[in-house]
């Protein structure tokens, strides 16, 4: 019975794709999102009838920041707050998708190349942004309004995400993204890699993230439709 050598077999199965399933976490950064723009988790299954498909499940954390937010230091305490921001915005993005392999990287080396299609819900989640503002002798904590509170040199610092929490407003929206992976590593179970792409996203109404008090020489656009280039670092396993 004729055999075939050994390094044959070997280049034989470096082109297959030896993995089903695979987990994945990773962190995104995007035009939109600052220096960290969320986090994600995505789980993909291999289609039985097309074994270089994938199908594509996640949910994704992300942060959403208006262009024009600029931070300013309190001239009375030296805390810190955003000019005129009303509300965070972070948006809960459950989706589905697929991942086509153009290129599939060797068992122990190099590195494959996905392409990937998903599409999904999106919900906005609206959170009031609170200040602590001096008024006459008291310092009170209330979110910022343009009308209550419009002068930012009364300002004294700024709350993180958690306060008014219980007085967030979700509003629904889908989005859509496309994008490249870069997957390498030196073990088979194992993927580390980047991921870039492009995001477009369509809320039901407009995310006011800033508003202007009466006197201030101009205007914020809160948009209704979000577009941005994303990065995701990523590490997760196969089996």
């Amino acid at each position: 019975m004729l055999q075939l050598p050994a390094f044959a077999q070997s280049a034989e199965s470096e082109g297959r794709i030896d993995y089903e399933k695979e987990f994945l976490a990773g962190v995104n950064f995007n035009t939109n999102g600052g220096l960290i723009g969320g986090f994600m988790l995505r789980y993909t299954r291999q289609l039985y009838e097309k074994p270089n498909q994938f199908h594509n499940f996640g949910l994704e954390v992300g942060i959403v920041k208006h262009p024009k937010e600029l931070r300013y230091a309190s001239q009375q305490s030296g805390g810190t707050f955003i000019a005129y921001k009303s509300n965070h915005l972070v948006v809960l993005r459950p989706t589905y998708g697929r991942e086509f392999v153009l290129f599939h990287k060797g068992n122990e080396d190099g590195v494959q190349l996905d392409f990937i299609l998903n599409a999904g819900l999106s919900f906005g989640v609206l959170t009031p942004y609170y200040i602590q503002y001096q008024k006459g002798t008291e310092t009170v904590l209330v979110p910022y309004d343009p009308v209550e509170t419009p002068d930012i040199n009364l300002v004294i610092n700024s709350s993180g995400y958690t306060t008014g929490l219980g007085q967030s407003k979700v509003v629904p929206g889908v989005h859509l993204r496309t994008g490249f992976s870069f997957e390498y590593g030196h073990f088979s179970n194992k993927v580390t890699g980047l991921e870039v792409g492009f995001l477009f996203e369509a809320f039901t109404k407009k995310m006011v993230m800033m508003e202007a008090p009466a006197s201030y020489n101009g205007s914020f656009h809160n948009n209704q439709f979000f577009s941005s280039i994303y990065l995701i670092i990523f590490y997760g396993g196969r089996k």
